[in-house]
């Protein structure tokens, strides 16, 4: 083994051993290697600032955990290892608060991409974040910009998938280990995006899911990307977590507006109101924000994919259909277009929403719609 490559086994070990970024920098720093902390006595652990119960969970380590063999875990799961000190470690996430001292990785490539875009949201996504999401994503993902999600239901899986359709590359920061994708029916997903992109995790091989993992692996989410784009986002949302670590990282966080109607929309609207997110309302002022061309491509779309379809018309008897029947070249209030379409107020706002993301229709004024011209 290279210097770097006998250091990794400790640095395995002693994240197993449950150490955390803070204490990883102590040792760094008092020890200068891995090796040398493994080996070190409690006296020695102790005075490098590391607090007593760690520095005792680190000398019991040594009876528990073998470096060589959490080694050969690690590549029987497929994993490439990176550490703070490797070059391949993405300078994006070093450069954040309480980044993980090692990361897992599988796949073909990343997960360093720059540009990149975090894109979370609600698990229990309506049509209209369902929309939003393909149509945000598809643009950012044609303008050459990958996508780091979650692999979650609902928003992340979706943005998942409008990357993969549209050939751009996309990462999946995982809540378990590598070998341990949650939920178990995007495993197949998973699969994919190891093709085009990467699966990353901080936690070892064989190490399940948990509650409290979630918002701890929210800081890798944002940390890996320029910038955070929430869609839909319930009050007490994981993608509120995963905002906030954006802000407190010094990255920037853009949210698409939603209906006041909507639950799934209350988190991501409050962002807005708390200027904690930039409101974007369409895909072309996101990539304004992000600084890349709409009309440049990266990645060419993967060969024998069917190109994405133009915005979907309306299904016939549907809420879209009874809205542009009612629709004019002219301002009309959302009150009157709901009430000449038998329809609720709130059905008719989110519906309204989806024409104008499909570009049928565009808001002539607060709460008025026209039909759009062309």
């Amino acid at each position: 083994m290279s210097g770097a490559d006998s250091e990794l086994p400790y640095w395995l070990a002693l994240r197993r051993a449950g150490l955390g970024s803070t204490n990883f920098a102590l040792l760094l720093a008092r020890f200068g290697t891995m090796s040398a902390a493994w080996e070190a006595d409690l006296e020695d652990i102790a005075a490098a600032g590391v607090d007593p119960r760690y520095a005792r969970a680190m000398v019991k380590a040594r009876s528990r955990f073998d470096p060589e063999s959490e080694l050969r875990v690690a590549h029987d799961a497929g994993a490439r290892v990176l550490t703070w000190l490797d070059g391949d470690y993405p300078s994006a996430l070093r450069d954040v608060p309480q980044a993980p001292p090692v990361l897992f990785v599988r796949g073909t490539q990343g997960p360093a991409f720059d540009p990149a875009l975090a894109v979370v949201g609600t698990r229990n996504v309506t049509a209209y974040g369902r929309q939003a999401t393909e149509a945000f994503v598809s643009m950012a993902a044609d303008a050459g910009v990958a996508v780091i999600s979650g692999l979650a239901r609902g928003v992340d899986a979706i943005a998942h998938r409008v990357a993969l359709e549209r050939g751009a590359p996309t990462v999946a920061v995982l809540a378990g280990g590598i070998d341990k994708v949650y939920p178990r029916e995007n495993s197949g997903l998973s699969e994919r995006i190891q093709e085009a992109g990467c699966i990353v995790s901080e936690y070892p091989p064989g190490i399940p899911a948990r509650p409290d993992y979630f918002p701890r692996r929210n800081r890798i989410l944002s940390g890996l990307a320029r910038a955070t784009l929430i869609v839909e986002a319930g009050e007490g949302s994981g993608a509120l977590h995963t905002a906030n670590w954006a802000f407190e990282q010094g990255r920037d966080v853009f949210a698409v507006p939603g209906s006041v109607f909507s639950k799934q929309s209350q988190g991501t609207n409050q962002l807005i109101r708390e200027n904690t997110a930039r409101l974007v309302a369409t895909p072309e002022q996101l990539c304004e924000e992000l600084n890349v061309l709409t009309a440049t491509r990266q990645f060419p779309l993967p060969e024998n994919e069917p190109k994405p379809p133009p915005a979907a018309m309306a299904e016939p008897g549907s809420a879209e259909e009874q809205l542009l029947e009612h629709l004019s070249g002219t301002g009309q209030h959302i009150d009157e277009l709901a009430r000449a379409a038998s329809i609720p107020v709130h059905v008719a706002s989110s519906t309204l929403q989806v024409l104008e993301l499909q570009g049928l229709v565009t808001q002539t004024s607060p709460m008025s719609f026209a039909k759009a011209q062309g």
